[in-house]
């Protein structure tokens, strides 16, 4: 039931982002990831692509969702050069969706050939590259991470939450490398260990929901 709940609030984040997106002047519009891919399941987050028209007012996800999100992080080293790269973290039925958003400057966006375009009114050219390789080229790989290391931890566990509801104990090592070797149920403990130290009062409500996601992903395997 959380799951269903957690994919059906996913898709009406992507409506108001898509309808939000046409109002203030985005071009187009991709969608990335696995559901770009065409594939995801129910544990999938949205990752999108927002290219200017030639007018655009700005979007802000926070002002856009309002009290459903619950943290926010800005990652430099992951924007494309003159854009932004943002993620958000909204409740959804007490668990984390995470929305991973890139603004991409018109004069080097491209589809990238694990992409899909929502809308693309500006005409983009399909990069014969996929997401990662094609950021990579035209990202600043010297710019800081992340502008707020206790999100981006929230963050990272709940990926490896992801990867532990999959049974992909491969991918889960490599996001949170303390689960190398570990039993599903030892390596949720780990997950639950890194929220430990995150006690910020504006973080309560999203490590509540990470948790929640890890009970849920540790009983998906059970």
């Amino acid at each position: 039931m959380k799951l269903a709940a957690l994919e059906r609030g996913r898709q009406h984040a992507l409506d108001r982002l898509v309808e939000a997106a046409h109002g203030a002047g985005i071009g187009a519009l991709l969608l990335i990831g696995s559901l770009g891919r065409g594939g995801g399941d129910a544990w999938s987050d949205l990752d999108l692509i927002a290219v200017p028209g030639d007018w655009f007012s700005g979007l802000d996800l926070a002002d856009l969702f309002g009290s459903q999100v619950l943290a926010s992080v800005k990652a430099p080293r992951n924007a494309p050069i003159g854009g932004d790269c943002v993620g958000v973290c909204l409740e959804v039925s007490g668990l984390p969706l995470w929305v991973d958003w890139y603004q991409w400057p018109p004069v080097t966006a491209a589809i990238p050939a694990d992409g899909t375009a929502i809308f693309d009114c500006l005409g983009l050219p399909a990069s014969n590259l996929t997401f990662i390789p094609l950021i990579e080229a035209h990202s600043d790989q010297a710019a800081q991470a992340h502008t707020d290391t206790a999100v981006a931890t929230l963050l990272r566990a709940a990926v490896a939450a992801k990867y532990l509801a999959r049974g992909d104990l491969v991918k889960l090592a490599a996001k949170v490398t303390a689960t190398q070797g570990l039993s599903i149920s030892d390596a949720a403990a780990v997950l639950r260990q890194t929220l430990d130290g995150l006690n910020r009062p504006d973080l309560i409500a999203a490590v509540a929901a990470t948790r929640a996601l890890i009970d849920i992903a540790q009983a998906a395997r059970a």
